[in-house]
């Protein structure tokens, strides 16, 4: 637990602790954004529109062997498109991305503004892909309760991924 889970109103000056292996070389974090190689996520999504990927060098690890090889890692930047709360306090998120599988969903983070309300379980809610799985992935680091419509969550991938990774496959019907 870190002293911005305990204390919320501390994220308003004190940036998210994060794991710099799960993110790529050269990362920072401020209050409300996350700089990778001095490309902040807030302006890429801005310019570019959700979901959005930047891809970037691998971290090194603490301990490496002399044959280590930096491969490519990314950031996804997805926006909230709706937000549901239930009655046992979970809020569940809807986005306009597809989580790929490479994603470090305990490195989560709410960027583009400075939330101060206290953290809270959350789940997302995946697109219905005809399998009888859980329609819903529940995120190991909560976000705060305060989460809404067009928040935008970044989180790093422990792989290079495509744009079309994480955009929602379109299903055309066809019509006689």
């Amino acid at each position: 637990m870190t002293l911005t889970a305990i204390l919320p109103t501390l994220r308003a000056s004190l940036p998210e602790p994060m794991d710099p292996a799960l993110w790529p070389a050269y990362t920072e974090t401020t209050t409300d954004d996350v700089l990778v190689a001095a490309v902040s996520m807030v302006r890429l999504a801005g310019l570019t529109g959700t979901p959005c990927v930047h891809t970037a060098e691998q971290a090194p690890p603490r301990y490496r062997p002399r044959s280590w090889s930096p491969r490519d890692v990314s950031v996804a930047v997805a926006s909230v498109v709706r937000v549901r709360r239930s009655r046992t306090g979970v809020v569940l998120l809807e986005l306009d991305a597809v989580l790929p599988p490479f994603a470090v969903l305990d490195q989560v983070r709410l960027i583009g503004r400075v939330s101060t309300a206290a953290p809270t379980r959350t789940s997302v809610v995946m697109p219905y892909d005809g399998s009888d799985g859980e329609p819903f992935h529940r995120l190991p680091a909560p976000l705060p309760a305060d989460v809404r419509e067009g928040d935008l969550l970044c989180f790093p991938c422990v792989s290079a991924i495509r744009h079309r990774d994480v955009v929602e496959p379109v299903r055309a019907e066809v019509s006689r």
